[in-house]
C-alpha cells in the first residue's frame, strides 16, 4: 500500500464536511460561497475519487499522510510492526468561564487502519490493485451513507466572532469544520484488508 492511497478516505471524507467561504451580513445572517471540487487519481491504483478544490486543505493533508508513511516504512525497514492507524477527528470548541481553558469535544472520528505489504511478484502486485481498487470504491460509498446520516453536526454560529469554534478559519477559500489528523504505528496485525479497516468510531451528542 503506497502512501496516497491513505488519503482517499480523509479527502471524502472532508468534502462533505466542508462549506464554501462563509461571509456574515450582521447577527444571525451570513452567506455560503460556493465550494469547488475535484477529480484525484490515485497513482498506483486505477481509482478516482472526488474532493473540494482547495490546495491549501490538500498540502494539510498530504503532510499528514506523508508523515505516517514515512514513519511506517521506517518501522517496517527497521524489521519492527508494519501496521499503524490514521485518524480524521472532527471537533467543536466550547467557551469556558473564566479562569477555565476552553474545552474541546470530539463528535465525529473516523480510523483508517493501513498494512504496508510487500508484493512477490508482477501479478500479485496487480490482484492487490484490483482488489484494492474496487474496496475503495464501496467504502468512499459507506462513508457517504454514514456522514449523511449522522446524528449530530455543530450548528453554525449567529456572529461571525464565534465562528472558529466550528469551522477552520485559515482558508482562504473554504471554511472545514474544525479537524485535526493523528496517526501512529500499532503492534497487532490489522488482520483486515484496506477497504474493511475503515471505521466510523463516535458522534458526540
Amino acid at each position: 500500500s503506497s502512501g496516497i492511497n491513505a488519503e482517499w478516505p480523509l479527502r471524502p471524507g472532508l468534502l462533505h464536511r466542508t462549506f464554501g467561504k462563509i461571509s456574515y451580513k450582521k447577527e444571525s445572517t451570513y452567506s455560503i460561497g460556493s465550494l469547488g471540487f475535484r477529480d484525484n487519481d490515485c497513482s498506483r491504483i486505477d481509482f478516482t475519487y472526488c474532493s473540494v478544490n482547495s490546495s491549501e486543505l490538500a498540502n494539510d493533508i498530504e503532510k499528514q499522510v506523508s508523515q505516517f508513511h514515512s514513519e511506517l516504512r521506517g518501522s517496517v525497514n527497521a524489521g519492527l510492526t508494519r501496521n499503524g492507524t490514521i485518524a480524521l477527528e472532527f471537533y467543536e470548541k466550547k467557551k469556558a468561564r473564566w479562569p477555565f481553558a476552553a474545552e474541546f469535544f470530539t463528535w465525529e472520528r473516523w480510523e483508517i487502519k493501513v498494512e504496508l505489504v510487500s508484493a512477490t511478484s508482477t501479478a500479485e502486485q496487480q490482484r492487490r490493485q484490483e482488489v484494492i481498487g474496487s474496496e475503495l470504491a464501496e467504502k468512499i460509498f459507506y462513508v457517504t451513507q454514514m456522514i449523511n446520516k449522522s446524528d449530530y453536526v455543530p450548528k453554525t454560529p449567529d456572529i461571525a466572532n464565534d465562528i472558529g469554534n466550528v469551522y477552520h478559519t485559515r482558508y482562504q477559500d473554504i471554511h472545514p469544520y474544525l479537524f485535526r489528523i493523528k496517526h501512529w504505528l500499532i503492534d497487532a496485525p490489522v488482520n483486515q484488508s484496506v477497504g474493511t479497516s475503515v471505521r466510523k468510531l463516535l458522534n458526540y451528542t
